[in-house]
C-alpha cells in the first residue's frame, strides 16, 4: 500500500461540502486545487502505510477540534481563493493564491 497523506484525504472530503462550497464563486479544478494546497500548507501531514493506519486517523478526525482545524483552514483558504481566483479568464495574470502561500502547481 502507498503513503497516503489522511489529512489531505480528509480535507478533500470537507471540501465537497455545501456550506464551504457556498464560499467559492469559482468551483472548477484550479480554484479548488488552491484552496486545498493553501489549507495543507497549515495543517499537519498524517501518513498512514497500512487499512489500520488509515483508519485510526480517520477516527481521530472524528474527534471536533481535529476536523474543525480542517475546516477552519480550508474555509480561509476558499475566502482568499474567491477574492483572487487564478484560473483563465480571471484577469489576473500573477502568483495565484496558492504559489503566495507556497503551494506547487504543475
Amino acid at each position: 500500500m502507498p503513503i497516503v497523506n489522511m489529512t489531505e484525504v480528509l480535507a478533500r472530503q470537507i471540501l465537497k461540502d455545501p456550506e464551504l462550497q457556498k464560499l467559492l464563486p469559482c468551483h472548477c479544478d484550479q480554484c479548488l486545487d488552491d484552496v486545498l494546497a493553501m489549507a495543507l500548507n497549515h495543517l499537519p501531514p498524517r501518513y498512514a502505510t497500512t487499512d489500520e493506519g488509515q483508519l485510526y486517523v480517520q477516527v481521530e478526525y472524528l474527534r471536533p477540534q481535529l476536523r474543525s482545524d480542517i475546516l477552519r483552514e480550508l474555509t480561509q483558504a476558499a475566502l482568499r481563493v474567491s477574492s483572487h481566483p487564478h484560473h483563465p479568464g480571471s484577469g489576473d495574470a500573477d502568483a495565484s493564491p496558492a504559489e503566495d502561500e507556497g503551494g506547487l502547481r504543475a
